[in-house]
């Protein structure tokens, strides 16, 4: 059997913990015209399955009469959003409408068709365009789910699109939106003036997954195969997860590895330092590239402490006041870099993230 768990970015693990409840809720939103959950924000640090997650509710959403629109917020969402909804338009309907050839948003947002130029819908606005295909939909009962995954800052593109999705819900066609990102790029969207409908949208915060919910998968898993490790070494296993969905898949990925090379039941050492290395490659190393010498400088001196950290002693050590420390303070806990741990009280969102940073102090200094 080939192995259960995949830590690749972007794909859905074949054993996807913890977010099942999430799913079903969006999934019966599609059936209540009036639930909230039509239109969700979903915010999470890197490694957290927001792409999983979204991967699992397309999936869900493909075996009911649905169309889903993936969506990457990059310089040609306009163009992406029209273009896949035009390919999945009724066979009959498709038949009858102009091959979609290009989107200049330098004109107003218009939107170019090949075919007789005459006919006055060649050029029309991105809205006036989605609406025309929605009738098509509407009339065979279809809903319609954006799934925009990766959420930027805003652009002119993603204002243009959620004010267009605003003004379908407003006209009432069946229609929902799921968003993910980072929980700073989510801020930024919310923040924007032009989008503030948004801020009535149902929210969730991926957190951590409970260990024991982890434990439990683990050992149905390595149960299943004959495994030769003792169910000491996959609860000790699970509890190196820490309830990370990244490091859930990297963990079992190298634990199922050296179960089937056969090694021995002492594996656990070998197995986190190669989920480790994948670790601080992939995601502890961009998260302290995006951040400003400033915050590096917070960082670092948090990694000092044993347990959780004390905005005093980080004061201490960078020699500055408590209201100087503020900004960089705020910046972290918004992209969810570090989290409040009581008052005064600071801890990593991200697992081993101090090993990480003495890795990272050593590198710095030689």
């Amino acid at each position: 059997m080939s192995n259960p768990f995949n830590p690749s970015f972007g794909k859905r693990p074949i054993h996807f913990y913890g977010r099942q409840a999430v799913t079903r809720t969006i999934i019966s939103s599609v059936d209540d015209d009036n639930s909230p959950w039509r239109t969700t924000l979903i915010r999470g640090i890197r490694g957290s399955g927001k792409t999983a997650l979204l991967s699992d509710i397309r999936v869900n959403l493909d075996e009911r009469n649905v169309i889903s629109v993936d969506i990457v917020p990059n310089e040609a969402i306009l163009e992406n959003i029209l273009t896949q909804l035009y390919r999945q338009l009724p066979k009959g309907i498709l038949k009858t409408m102009p091959r979609l050839k290009s989107i200049n948003l330098t004109r107003g947002v218009s939107v170019d068709f090949d075919g007789d130029k005459d006919r006055s819908y060649f050029k029309e606005t991105f809205s006036y365009q989605i609406m025309e295909m929605m009738d098509a939909f509407m009339k065979k009962g279809k809903h319609i789910v954006f799934l925009v995954d990766e959420v930027q800052k805003h652009t002119e593109g993603m204002r243009i699109f959620i004010s267009t999705y605003q003004n379908l819900i407003m006209r009432e066609y069946s229609v929902s939106m799921v968003m993910a990102g980072l929980p700073s790029a989510v801020s930024k969207v919310l923040n924007d003036k032009i989008l503030t409908f948004l801020r009535r949208a149902k929210q969730i915060d991926l957190n951590n997954i409970e260990l024991i919910i982890i434990e439990h998968e683990f050992k149905k898993v390595f149960a299943n195969e004959g495994s030769i490790l003792t169910d000491e070494v996959v609860s000790k296993a699970a509890a190196c997860t820490h309830g990370y969905p990244y490091l859930i898949q990297l963990i079992g990925y190298y634990l199922w590895e050296d179960m089937k090379n056969g090694s021995s039941v002492d594996v656990l050492e070998d197995v986190l330092v190669k989920a480790k290395a994948e670790l601080f490659q992939n995601v502890h190393s961009v998260v302290f590239d995006d951040l400003s010498n400033q915050d590096r400088n917070f960082v670092f001196a948090m990694y000092e402490d044993e347990g959780v950290s004390s905005v005093s002693d980080i004061g201490k050590r960078m020699q500055k006041e408590k209201n100087q420390l503020s900004p960089s303070r705020n910046r972290l806990i918004t992209a969810k870099v570090i989290k409040p741990a009581g008052h005064g009280l600071l801890s990593f969102s991200y697992p081993y993230m101090k090993e990480f940073l003495l890795y990272k102090k050593l590198e710095l200094e030689y």
